[in-house]
């Protein structure tokens, strides 16, 4: 299998020779992938590339140059880029750049957002709603929840609610979560919205998918019984974690991370440096110590990297950055 440099100059050898907009999109599409897989390796190499095909005359071509931007570029010059391109001519750009802003969550990008929300094409107010909801911001609620319509957009609209976390939404999710024959993992995102907004019967909802071994959407439940600390999952997922013969283990450990109680350090520290644990399991719990945000729980993270192999280290350390201590949680 050829290495990830070869890859590279694969798909830079492909984009040159490239006589169609689809051939162009394809070696950018490529690359793209390749910088998320190895960001640090390849970032460098392409960043020269960025500048180049987002003056292509082609709307798609831009389109896929805005996503390779958002895998290569440093921050900083990251959001011009994409407050340039939300004003595109073409809709496939601007919903392009609306995305990426919306996931750099950076205040400085209200503005930009904001003048999204007016665009004419749906999909850009829809992206661009879905950024104000990070903001903690509600103007866009309202194209959140007609998304909730809308069976493209629907998960991605339930997350955007729960984050958002405003009770206003709360009939719109209720309707929707009570709708006979939701697909599973819709029915369970919306479970999560109602525990977010205080409303008990999606942690009901939830804790009873824990109880079903084999149900798809079990993992999710888990995660989702955490991060809305429903009442009595803390001891069901504590129950998971401990059963070496549970397929939920590490949805159970990333569960419980999510609860931010320091008290569950030792638990997930014990399944951290279980004999024998699968390292994706180890990392699960990795993960889930990550959550808690405190010293010492990153301190027995941090014991643990060198038992990881080398692509194991580096999702912890990446982890460890992600989710740095809490002051106030040591205060």
């Amino acid at each position: 299998m050829a290495g990830a440099a070869e890859r590279r100059e694969e798909a830079l050898l492909r984009l040159e020779q490239a006589t169609s907009v689809r051939a162009r999109v394809e070696a950018l599409d490529a690359l793209v992938a390749l910088a998320a897989e190895a960001p640090e390796e390849h970032a460098l190499a392409l960043q020269p590339l960025v500048s180049r095909w987002l003056t292509a005359t082609e709307g798609p071509v831009r389109a896929a140059a805005v996503a390779l931007a958002a895998r290569v570029l440093p921050g900083d010059e990251l959001l011009p880029v994409l407050v340039g391109r939300v004003g595109d001519e073409d809709p496939d750009v601007r919903i392009e750049a609306t995305g990426q802003l919306a996931d750099l969550v950076r205040p400085d990008a209200r503005g930009a957002l904001a003048a999204a929300l007016e665009d004419a094409e749906p999909l850009v107010r829809f992206e661009a709603a879905r950024g104000m909801a990070a903001l903690q911001h509600p103007a866009g609620m309202d194209v959140l929840v007609a998304a909730l319509e809308d069976r493209g957009l629907r998960y991605r609209a339930l997350g955007a609610l729960g984050e958002l976390g405003d009770a206003r939404a709360l009939p719109a999710v209720q309707r929707l979560f009570r709708r006979w024959f939701l697909p599973v993992f819709e029915k369970t995102q919306a479970a999560g919205v109602l525990a977010r907004l205080g409303d008990a019967e999606g942690g009901t909802y939830l804790l009873s998918r824990l109880g079903r071994r084999w149900t798809p959407d079990r993992a999710m439940a888990a995660e989702l019984c955490g991060e809305t600390r429903v009442s009595g999952a803390r001891e069901r997922l504590l129950e998971l974690l401990k059963d070496r013969a549970e397929p939920a283990r590490g949805a159970a450990a990333r569960g419980l991370g999510r609860t931010g109680d320091p008290e569950l350090i030792a638990p997930l520290t014990a399944l951290l440096e279980e004999p024998g644990a699968p390292e994706d399991l180890r990392l699960d719990a990795a993960e889930g110590l990550c959550f808690l945000q405190t010293e010492e729980a990153h301190a027995r993270v941090r014991a643990a990297l060198a038992s990881f192999g080398a692509d194991g280290r580096a999702e912890v350390e990446a982890l460890l950055a992600a989710f740095p201590v809490r002051a106030e949680v040591e205060a």
